[in-house]
């Protein structure tokens, strides 16, 4: 199985996995073939791939860092605490018990499955349509966020701190116009005011819950400060910004970096990661990002990826610390031409060949 623009689907139809919609319910389940019916309606939604089978990957597992199940429910439990926050937010009768009820046995079943996890993490999950953006990134970004952690070496009593408030960290963008969060121009000087003050929205609506820790709600109001002062919205420096930001910041950077939306493409995981590094002690907690390079496998297994001698090639094995560099497997030539006998290649050693696209 392998990953693959929706674009060059070519003969390879059956999917391999679940796509979600934006409450993490199954829109089109594994084993359903891709008709162009079904993905041109897929693309308008904001979709650009899909996880296929394919026979020359076929010894090729997907390793997610959690379950299929367990994803889709936590997809679910985020939206529906979000919305239900916002909408409840100023009436004075928000349950609060329900959203930390709802989600600690989510967030204390996903740090069982990271913690049974040896070596790299891969890919965070099935596809999702862009609709449901905001939700499945909050999940993104508490995946990479509790992996970073566990390598951080916080207690259990912590994640569990750090997997609520990354749930909810950007419950303030519920309260910022959709036209203004969408826009894919650049955005005004009064527009980009607006975006900035879902941090102060999300902060205020979680220290209004009793049974949210102050410490989870900072991360709402702090994910977008950096070490050097030239964050948002207070513009601390340093250890003015607490731990659980630090990491959240990393995650929500290379998350929002790397995904696709319907107004522009994501970077390169490779380049991400070099924004990542180039910020290290600067704008983002250099510990940190080491621990984001050990534990997160930037090009996951079952990737399809251009080289830069113009081969397509599907990612076989991330290597800790070197997954910007995978063991790939190349699979059709330049011309995209289908190879009778697809071969290896590992990157980590090829060092005259790099990636130069994916399939996302």
């Amino acid at each position: 199985m392998r990953w693959v623009a929706l674009k060059n689907l070519g003969e390879h139809r059956v999917l391999a996995q679940n796509i979600l919609d934006e409450r993490g319910r199954v829109l089109l389940a594994k084993g359903v073939e891709l008709t162009d019916g079904r993905a041109e309606r897929l693309a308008k939604l904001g979709l650009f791939s899909a996880c296929v089978e394919d026979p020359a990957t076929e010894d090729i597992e997907l390793e997610e860092v959690v379950s299929q199940r367990l994803r889709g429910e936590l997809v679910s439990a985020t939206y529906d605490s979000l919305v239900e926050l916002v909408q409840m937010e100023g009436t004075k009768h928000i349950r609060a018990s329900n959203v930390k009820r709802k989600l600690q046995p989510l967030v204390d079943d996903v740090l069982g499955q990271l913690k049974s996890i040896e070596g790299a993490s891969q890919h965070l999950g099935n596809v999702y349509v862009t609709d449901g953006e905001l939700y499945h990134h909050s999940v993104n970004v508490t995946l990479f966020a509790l992996t970073l952690g566990i390598d951080q070496g916080l207690n259990s009593h912590d994640l569990v701190e750090l997997g609520i408030g990354s749930l909810l960290h950007d419950v303030g963008k519920l309260k910022v116009p959709g036209s203004v969060l969408r826009k894919p121009g650049k955005l005004s000087k009064d527009e980009f005011e607006q975006i900035k003050r879902h941090a102060g929205y999300g902060y205020e609506i979680l220290r209004s819950l009793p049974d949210i820790s102050a410490k989870s709600a900072l991360i709402a109001l702090e994910h977008h400060e950096r070490l050097d002062g030239m964050g948002y919205p207070r513009g601390l420096r340093k250890d003015e910004i607490h731990q659980y930001s630090r990491i959240v910041s990393v995650a929500d950077v290379y998350e929002a970096l790397t995904a696709n939306r319907v107004y522009r493409k994501g970077y390169l995981p490779h380049e991400a990661l070099e924004l990542l590094l180039g910020g290290g002690g600067m704008q983002f907690d250099e510990s940190i990002v080491e621990s984001f390079v050990k534990t997160v496998a930037v090009y996951p297994t079952g990737v399809t990826v251009k080289l830069s001698t113009g081969e397509k090639a599907v990612v076989v094995e991330s290597k800790p610390k070197q997954s910007h560099r995978p063991i790939v497997r190349v699979i059709e030539d330049p011309y995209g031409k289908r190879l009778d006998k697809s071969y290896n290649l590992d990157l980590s050693t090829e060092l005259t060949l790099e990636i130069v696209a994916w399939e996302s």
